[in-house]
């Protein structure tokens, strides 16, 4: 007994719109895959696209008949032969010529002496299949006796297929369509667009995961408020927008499918209706991506450019210099040429040995007499005079954090603004709040603010400038407490 399994019709994909779509275009590759077999210089040939000569032409005779006229042959080859050499600029004329010809005699269909093109595309509901028959070009002859082309109705249809349309308009467009095919009882075309525009929202979720994805990854070069904000912005109108025009739709089917008798229709509704609610639910949860995306970009973006404390340098004279003075000979004398190349860096080589000349001066102990040293003390120095008083400090910090409590979000040129416009006479107090401000872009060494990220833009106070930052409360709604 056989165990082979047969797949019932009903479960295969109708893909009889998709398949007539590419017999449309067969005959531009056809003339691609076949100019290896021409008389002509394959090297300078092989440069040349046949896909572009014949879409050219498409395009030149859209221009024509946008002007309501039309382009001979020759005028055809001409032009084609033309874009052939620039392509591959040691292509000769007759090469060039003959490349132009090939391109035309495939959009004729001179190797069937024009006649239309046809081919036999499956379809699961029609067991010896569909045969579909098309022209690209229409010789039509004209008062002078000459004879001039135009464009088909399926050529016209190859030159809107391959324009470009990113995913929003895309799926904004076909679902217009659906609705119009609805509304002119044409249900079996509302199926194709339909489906057209399941794919197309998959296409658009696909494209707003590649674009977070990107901007995750260069993070550090992606400002939200100048670049992302407004494509997610974009986003989120165009698909709330999608979404309601998805929810009258599929109340129009539910009120038409009482009415719909014909089992072919009830079928197409069916269908329509499977479709409008796949895409209407992968709206719905694209759209809760998009809204909670600038929340959590910006939280992402501001921890990568939180500031982290600077590593203190050591203090060269006292913590290096002196205390080298300060240690025994026999240290010196063995260390001191390392010691000294680690605090200078790389030097080319040294011409004075360090170790000898510290040898050299180093007094016989027992020449040496016994030394009382005489040590005198100066009188103290006064205290360095702090550069602001304590009721200046306490006044500027509790302007910065009331400020960054009451707004949420506010950046370091805003503060300062403020600040000029409540105390222009102050200079003393702007400078405290500055410098105040500057130290609390590490949260943890102030409490004057939840958080700080670093902006590409940049402020200017009068009496400083630079990069500007933005303060953000913490996030239990409000800054730290003050001690």
């Amino acid at each position: 007994m056989s165990d082979q399994r047969f797949m019932s019709a009903d479960a295969a994909p109708r893909l009889t719109s998709h398949l007539r779509a590419l017999s449309l275009i067969a005959p531009l590759q056809r003339a691609e895959d076949n100019k290896g077999m021409l008389h002509v210089s394959a090297r300078a040939a092989e440069r040349v696209d046949m896909r572009y000569l014949a879409l050219a032409a498409i395009e030149l005779l859209i221009d024509r008949m946008g002007a309501g006229g039309t382009a001979g042959r020759a005028e055809l080859i001409e032009y084609l032969a033309d874009l052939a050499r620039l392509q591959s600029r040691n292509l000769s004329d007759p090469d060039a010529t003959a490349l132009a010809e090939n391109v035309f005699d495939g959009l004729t269909n001179a190797r069937d002496r024009r006649a239309r093109f046809k081919v036999r595309l499956f379809d699961p509901d029609q067991p010896e299949g569909v045969f579909f028959e098309f022209a690209l070009l229409r010789a039509e002859p004209l008062p002078d006796g000459t004879v001039g082309y135009r464009l088909t109705q399926e050529a016209i249809e190859i030159h809107l297929s391959l324009l470009a349309h990113d995913p929003l308009t895309a799926t904004q467009v076909s679902e217009i369509i659906v609705g119009e095919f609805l509304k002119r009882g044409l249900y079996d075309h509302a199926v194709s667009a339909a489906e057209r525009t399941r794919t197309n929202s998959i296409r658009l979720a696909e494209a707003i995961r590649l674009l977070m994805a990107e901007a995750r990854r260069a993070i550090l070069k992606v400002m939200w408020h100048e670049e992302l904000g407004p494509k997610m912005e974009e986003a989120r109108s165009l698909l709330d927008a999608s979404i309601m025009r998805e929810g009258a739709m599929l109340a129009q089917l539910s009120d038409m499918a009482a009415d719909v008798t014909d089992e072919t229709d009830r079928r197409h509704f069916s269908r329509i209706r499977t479709l409008l609610l796949d895409v209407q639910t992968r709206h719905r949860k694209l759209i809760v991506v998009v809204q909670k995306t600038a929340e959590e970009y910006l939280h992402l973006q501001a921890d990568t450019l939180k500031l982290r404390p600077l590593a203190r340098l050591p203090d060269l004279e006292n913590e290096i210099l002196d205390p080298l003075l300060r240690a025994p000979a026999n240290f010196l004398i063995e260390n001191a040429s390392g010691v000294f190349g680690a605090i200078s860096g790389t030097l080319p080589p040294l011409v004075l040995d360090i170790a000898a000349a510290v040898a050299a001066f180093e007094p016989d102990i027992e020449e040496a007499g016994i030394f009382d040293p005489t040590i005198e003390f100066d009188d103290p120095t006064a205290g360095l005079e702090l550069p602001f008083d304590e009721a200046t400090i306490a006044r500027a910090e509790q302007f910065a954090r009331a400020t960054v409590l009451a707004t949420g979000a506010i950046t370091l040129g805003e503060i300062l603004s403020r600040a000029a416009l409540d105390r222009p006479d102050d200079a003393a107090f702007q400078r405290c709040l500055f410098l105040i401000l500057e130290q609390a872009i590490d949260p943890r060494t102030t409490d004057v603010a939840g958080g700080a990220s670093i902006l590409s833009t940049r402020f200017d106070a009068g009496f400083v400038e630079g990069t500007d930052v933005r303060f953000s409360r913490a996030a239990g709604g409000g800054v730290h407490a003050s001690q």
